[in-house]
């Protein structure tokens, strides 16, 4: 299953308010860079644990909104559905890291953001405990990052649908999200 970023309908009566799944495989803007958010490809990972854990604060203050659990346009999620997602992805980034420096080659675990999304009831979460959750999970990502040597960036793992990354491109790709997330949110 390709990882996709999450696509929401907006206010309508709750049956109405279907995720409607992305297809998109966000790894292209490896490659290809995104023009939504300004991500080149090529972030220097030495700014990441940085950039990941100052996010924190602007994720507190995105969830104090006091519309944050409201999807107020039809084409994107609450930002508190933004915040549940993010939370779930650093946890998500932190575990690939680990298998790629601990495992020779491992295949990464799966992800599809609609599914989790849903599964996990992200629209009805609490904000205060995901604010608490989301920086939990964004300074121990951080923490990892900083110890990884300088061999260890280059080793690999393998999605499902065999895309190889290197701990370098994992990283970048999980700065992608939380940048392009944090634009989602207006912050």
């Amino acid at each position: 299953m390709s990882e996709t970023e999450p696509h929401a309908q907006g206010t309508l009566p709750d049956a109405q308010q279907n995720i409607e799944p992305d297809t998109r495989d966000w790894a292209d803007v490896l490659e290809t860079g995104c023009a939504e958010c300004g991500f080149t490809g090529d972030v220097d990972v030495s700014m990441v644990p940085g950039y990941v854990s100052a996010s924190a604060d602007t994720w507190d203050q995105v969830l104090t909104r006091p519309n944050a659990d409201i999807r107020v346009r039809p084409d994107r999620w609450s930002d508190l559905e933004y915040a549940a997602h993010v939370r779930d992805i650093l946890d998500l980034f932190r575990e690939r890291t680990q298998l790629i420096v601990s495992q020779s080659a491992p295949t990464l675990p799966n992800f599809d953001g609609d599914a989790v999304a849903i599964e996990s009831d992200y629209r009805h979460q609490n904000p205060a405990e995901v604010a608490i959750d989301l920086r939990a999970a964004a300074l121990a990502y951080a923490a990892d990052l900083v110890q990884i040597t300088d061999d260890q960036w280059d080793r690999t793992g393998y999605r499902s649908d065999g895309r190889e990354f290197t701990v370098t491109s994992l990283t970048r790709y999980g700065f992608h999200e939380l940048r392009h997330h944090l634009q989602d949110v207006g912050a």
